[in-house]
């Protein structure tokens, strides 16, 4: 049990971002074993947690991911910075991926050797994959109307999200890749490699949190 947490009880390795403890900062905790955070914004589940008031950082553990609106982030390691309760800032450490889910079975992935993203008011607002960065993205046109799918690798890719959606994406330095009709292209080339959707882990409501 969280030290100074009232009732209901978490169930073992439960974070609550509300919690009164994460705007102390002389207070710390850890979690191990199906750690689960929940927030309207944010929600994320690892198998370990490290967190202090001290620097208000959210440190995951082992097969983390962390998931903002239609956006799923995953890597060896996360650190998810929060201000004011809410989150600010996201870095992942190896083998970053992020993938945001732009319609049925089509699905925007960048991945490189680690991702650096910024929040605006809870949502995800810029985001950076350096390092043998790989990217699949659907592209449409102004009305929404999709008009074919960019398979591309750089150095660097930058994405950019407006109202919680990826709206563009910047390819920069060591640029090569293929656009196309969407029907013209491989269901093997839709997706990179370790691609994995995981909505099925991600809590839903704070009440999945509790539990006997």
């Amino acid at each position: 049990r969280l030290p100074g947490y009232k009732s209901p009880e978490p169930v073992k390795g439960t974070v609550v971002l509300n919690s009164e403890d994460s705007a102390n900062r002389n207070r710390y905790f850890q979690g191990f074993h199906n750690v689960k955070i929940f927030s309207d914004s944010l929600q994320a589940v690892s198998d370990s947690l490290f967190y202090s008031g001290a620097d208000s950082i959210f440190r995951l553990f082992k097969d983390p991911i962390v998931w903002a609106a239609k956006n799923q982030v995953t890597g060896d390691t996360i650190f998810l910075f929060t201000r004011n309760r809410k989150p600010e800032r996201i870095y992942v450490f190896e083998n970053g991926m992020v993938i945001n889910k732009s319609s049925e079975g089509m699905y925007n992935q960048i991945k490189g050797n680690s991702l650096n993203g910024y929040f605006v008011d809870g949502n995800i607002d810029y985001m950076r994959a350096k390092g043998s960065a790989e990217s699949v993205y659907y592209a449409q046109d102004e009305s929404g109307a999709y008009v074919g799918m960019n398979s591309a690798n750089a150095d660097i890719i930058d994405m950019y999200f407006v109202e919680k959606e990826l709206k563009k994406v910047v390819f920069r330095s060591s640029v090569t890749g293929v656009f196309g009709p969407i029907s013209q292209v491989a269901d093997d080339k839709k997706i990179l490699r370790n691609f994995r959707w995981l909505d099925g882990k991600r809590p839903k409501t704070k009440f999945e949190l509790f539990g006997g």
